[in-house]
């Protein structure tokens, strides 16, 4: 049937299409055609073709649902449509072929198998049933021969219809389960990128608030300088200042162009993601920033897999952002690694008239999130005038820390810690 011209193929699928029909136009065609072959071959059985006689009307009985269906692109109901072939093989069962097996009645097996594929169970047995009466009510008045044939035509049209249905619920439930993974997975990877923009904005723009106050206040000093010596101390402070917050804004531009390249087609330029053995390094970004965060590390953090350090990292950054965007500018961190176990804990006062609630914001949505895949716990609050970000993977750690500070350049601290 491919000398069908291309628009009338695509006038079927879409009309089958807007039924939530899943065949291809060459099914429902075949099945048409079926049906014009088993009526005209009928009609050359009893020599109805020619001359014309009244009989030969049951060529355009059958012919009404294919151009009603693909002439007009309209849509029969399935008992209107039933109804006319139907007619048109009780009309021709009604003159009995002479000897032989009569081809009539194989219009009734083909509109049982279109009535089920198309409409379903249901209607195809209400079609099949009064299918098989016309057949009983042909016995009975005209002593049909073959007469249990044509009711196992009836019952094969009935089973191949229930077949392709079967068939095209599985495919639609295929295709459904399909497209809610796609979706998942699509929200999913989402979320995954938007989580590591924010992490990345967040704690860059973090640190470079933090630089910038540095050379806020260090510009005062200017104003109050006693003589050129402290005046060029303090324009090298800012100079410092400024361009370590310019270093922090162009790397993170960098990552976040590498992360949003990701979801870009093609190959692209491959870089390490932090791991734990990155957040002592981290400390000491922010610590260089000017945020004064007391840091004990125990244990292995290189014995961590990728994935949760990666994990560990982010939520680290995101909330020592949150220290410097909430805090008093002060914090503390410990970092305990042990066999299969892990614990990062992460708290700051709270500032006096700024109190913090649980759980609303992007950030603390982050964190759950990136410890829900990691299998890790977390538990984030105010308890005793402290914010507490503590996130536990494994049973809980044990061990012993003595903490020691270490001036770094311009006045700024940062805690190390020597286990005991």
């Amino acid at each position: 049937m491919l000398w069908l011209p291309r628009w009338v193929r695509e006038r079927i699928e879409r009309n089958l299409a807007r039924r939530d029909i899943l065949y291809p136009w060459w099914v429902p065609m075949t099945c048409f055609v079926g049906q014009v072959v088993a009526v005209v071959l009928a009609l050359a059985q009893r020599d109805a073709l020619w001359p014309v006689e009244p009989m030969t009307v049951t060529v355009l009985l059958v012919l009404i649902s294919p151009v009603v269906h693909f002439g007009f692109g309209g849509w029969l109901p399935w008992w209107i449509d039933s109804a006319a072939t139907i007619v048109a093989a009780a009309v021709l069962m009604a003159s009995p072929v002479n000897s032989g097996i009569d081809l009539a009645p194989a219009l009734l097996a083909l509109i049982t198998a279109e009535a089920v594929a198309r409409d379903g169970l249901r209607p195809g047995a209400a079609v099949a049933v009064v299918a098989t009466g016309v057949i009983v009510a042909t016995e009975v008045t005209a002593d049909l021969d073959s007469y249990g044939v044509y009711l196992l035509e009836v019952l094969l049209g009935f089973v191949v219809g229930a077949m392709l249905w079967w068939q095209m619920r599985a495919l639609a439930s295929e295709r459904a389960a399909r497209e809610a993974t796609w979706s998942q997975a699509t929200t999913a990877e989402r979320e995954r990128i938007a989580r590591e923009i924010h992490d990345l904005v967040a704690h860059s723009l973090s640190v470079s608030l933090l630089q910038v106050t540095g050379a806020r206040r260090a510009l005062r000093d200017i104003h109050d300088a006693d003589g050129p010596s402290e005046t060029a101390n303090a324009v090298a402070e800012v100079d410092a200042a400024l361009a370590d917050a310019e270093q922090v804004g162009r790397r993170a531009m960098a990552d976040i162009r590498r992360t949003v390249s990701a979801m870009a087609e093609g190959a692209s330029e491959r870089n390490a993601l932090p791991t734990a053995s990155d957040i002592g390094a981290l400390v000491q970004q922010v610590s260089a920033a000017g945020l004064r965060v007391e840091y004990d590390e125990q244990g292995d953090p290189s014995t961590l897999t990728a994935a949760v350090g990666l994990g560990l990292y982010r939520i680290a950054q995101e909330s020592l952002a949150n220290v410097a965007r909430h805090g008093s500018g002060v914090a503390a961190m410990s970092f305990v690694v042990g066999s299969g176990t892990a614990t990062l804990r992460i708290t700051n006062p709270l500032p006096p008239g700024r109190p913090r609630t649980d759980g609303l914001g992007s950030g603390l949505a982050g964190m759950q999130a990136r410890a829900a895949q990691l299998g890790a716990t977390l538990h984030t609050g105010a308890a005793h005038g402290e914010w507490e970000v503590v996130v536990q993977l494994g049973p809980e750690g044990r061990g012993t820390r003595r903490d020691a500070w270490v001036e770094l350049p311009c006045g700024r601290t940062i805690g190390k810690a020597v286990s005991s």
